[in-house]
């Protein structure tokens, strides 16, 4: 039973349990138990298996695959509220390479399923209920299924190569460490005078932050290079897909069409930006904006928000939206599900991890009290939100897929900022300038990040060096920017400091994708009112039960259409054409 909120009770920084997920002494042996149990069944799987036996042969693959996540999604949580633990470290790689043995014992079920003559695969799908999609997925992803050895030795292969290398990547950055104003800071405290009010406390916190990151480019552009190397001969050469970013698309079930058309548009609206930063730079009466001052702000934050007050903040807001958005944050909120503290060799960043269907999902970010802070927590629990919302699909089907995932978050943003402008009226032009902030961030910055891993890719391919790589970085930052922008050579190496582009390829785009689709769905929203709302509650229940095109076809959306993508920017253009006005 989840407790009520109530002004009274009173929320403060702190870790989270994981003794509700944490493995007992058996786990593994029951584990190896079940996964003996399914090999068992592997003779019932023929092109004559009734649906009645093939169902139950796939529920007990749904709840092996319960098991394996929860301990999966426990040793990365431990890990990630202090990397520097050895002890944490060791486990995550016994996990790993004991999840890699056991996904490889299971293989031959999704393999099987994939050569099945098609009527019958159709009968199987038809008779499959609630699991109709996962299955209509495994077939889709036929042509880029290898042998079942070949898989075999790609999954012990992913253990030892990328899952490693992403590992070191996050012990080595979350272990950087910063010296500022005479003490000692984290990252994420780093990050706050990014957006101070004193431009050269702006940039000597973007020259702290980038400086390590520079001086180990070798290190981390050798991560990047057999990173990108490895998902090139995998997926290319031994999968045949059409291009690296193909790969993602097809893990997302999204159309080429749709990616490459969302990305041309958002190149071709840079240009409305640039109008933004030259008002900025009028607003904060500098002759020249700098790549420093991207986020400086237009007035200084001067007191702290507690915790307490953020976690209110956030509830009420998404409250004025709908009641079950309150009772699932608040189902997250109560469970000490969310890890809000700062300290050292915890992982940089903020995210939300589903563990299973039925388990609220965890939280991580560090709460140093700005505005940005609060953000932050509306945007990873519209994450749990969206997972809670879903819980009754199957486990299979319950994550939302990338494109998708971060619909709910971006709304949860877009409720407390509409919250604070109606709370405070007069400060709607600062909170204009800080909106339009977050959507050059959140949809020109993301995008571009995905246009630049396109061109590495291909570099890579071509043989060329990391100085070269992040020199075209430097080149398009540039011009993202625009010609009134002043950019500092140290940028050129700010891609080693994005995790998604070494953790998941191409993930950035789904980043513009969300916030444009949530944009348009605002709108529809603010017309609409609460019978579209609920609309809005429908769409994030299916999770990852349809593919994209479906969901958002639901709602009268085609989101292979320039036209769509467009009504984004038009009110975004509307946003600046008030500032200007």
């Amino acid at each position: 039973m989840v407790a009520e909120f109530s002004p009274v009770m009173a929320y403060t920084p702190s870790s989270w349990d994981l003794s509700k997920i944490q493995p007992h002494d058996h786990s593994f042996k029951e584990i190896e138990k079940a996964t003996t149990a399914l090999e068992a069944q592997r003779k019932k799987l023929t092109s004559t298996i009734s649906p009645h036996d093939f169902l139950a042969i796939l529920k007990e693959v749904e709840k092996l695959k319960i098991q394996s996540n929860t301990l999966s999604c426990y040793a990365y949580l431990r890990f990630a509220e202090n990397t520097s633990d050895q002890e944490a470290t060791a486990f995550m790689s016994k996990v790993e390479t004991f999840l890699a043995k056991i996904s490889n014992c299971l293989l031959f079920f999704n393999l099987w399923f994939k050569e099945l003559p098609e009527k019958k695969a159709q009968e199987l799908i038809h008779t499959s209920g609630r699991y109709h999609y996962f299955l209509e997925y495994l077939r889709k992803t036929k042509a880029y299924t290898l042998k079942e050895n070949e898989e075999k030795i790609i999954t012990i292969k992913d253990v030892t190569g990328v899952s490693a290398l992403n590992t070191i990547y996050n012990i080595l950055t979350s272990q950087f460490e910063f010296e500022f104003a005479g003490k000692k800071v984290t990252q994420e405290e780093l990050l706050n005078f990014v957006r101070d009010p004193s431009a050269e406390k702006r940039e000597s916190a973007y020259r702290t932050l980038l400086s390590p990151y520079v001086k180990h480019k070798d290190v981390l552009g050798e991560i990047y290079k057999n990173l990108i190397n490895d998902w090139r001969e995998e997926n290319m050469g031994l999968r045949g897909y059409k291009s690296p970013l193909h790969v993602r698309n097809i893990v997302n079930d999204i159309p080429d069409e749709a990616v490459d058309v969302l990305l041309r548009v958002c190149e071709k609206n840079q240009h409305l930006f640039h109008r933004f930063f030259e008002l900025k730079r009028k607003r904060l009466g500098v002759k020249k904006l700098r790549r420093f001052d991207l986020y400086a702000p237009l007035q200084e934050e001067k007191e702290k928000i507690a915790y307490d007050a953020a976690v209110k903040m956030v509830i009420q807001a998404y409250e004025s939206f709908s009641p079950r958005f309150k009772k699932e944050a608040l189902a997250i909120l109560n469970a000490d599900n969310v890890h809000s503290l700062v300290q050292k060799n915890k992982m940089t960043g903020a995210f939300c991890m589903s563990v299973n269907a039925q388990c609220s999902p965890f939280v991580l970010l560090s709460y140093t009290g700005k505005l940005r802070d609060v953000f932050t927590l509306a945007h990873e629990l519209g994450h749990g939100v969206h997972h809670n919302l879903a819980r009754e699909q199957t486990e299979f089907t319950f994550h939302a897929p990338l494109p998708l995932a971060e619909t709910a978050s971006i709304f949860g943003e877009m409720l407390l900022s509409e919250k604070l402008l109606r709370e405070k009226p007069e400060a709607a032009k600062e909170m204009l300038f800080l909106k339009v902030d977050d959507l050059y961030a959140s949809i020109i910055r993301q995008s571009s990040f995905v246009m630049f891993e396109k061109k590495a890719h291909k570099m890579m391919e071509e043989g060329k060096t990391i100085l070269e790589m992040s020199e075209v970085y430097l080149a398009d930052l540039k011009k993202q920017l625009g010609k009134n922008v002043e950019v500092d050579d140290i940028f050129a190496y700010e891609w080693c400091y994005i995790p998604h582009i070494f953790h998941t390829p191409f993930y950035c785009y789904a980043y513009a994708f969300g916030n444009l689709l949530t944009l348009a769905l605002y709108e529809m929203y603010k017309v609409k009112g609460e019978p579209f709302a609920v609309k809005i509650i429908e769409l994030l229940s299916k999770g990852g039960s349809e593919s994209p095109v479906s969901m958002t076809k639901s709602l009268g959306i085609d989101i292979t259409s320039e036209q769509f993508w467009q009504k984004g920017f038009t009110v975004i253009e509307e946003m600046i054409e008030k500032m200007e006005g």
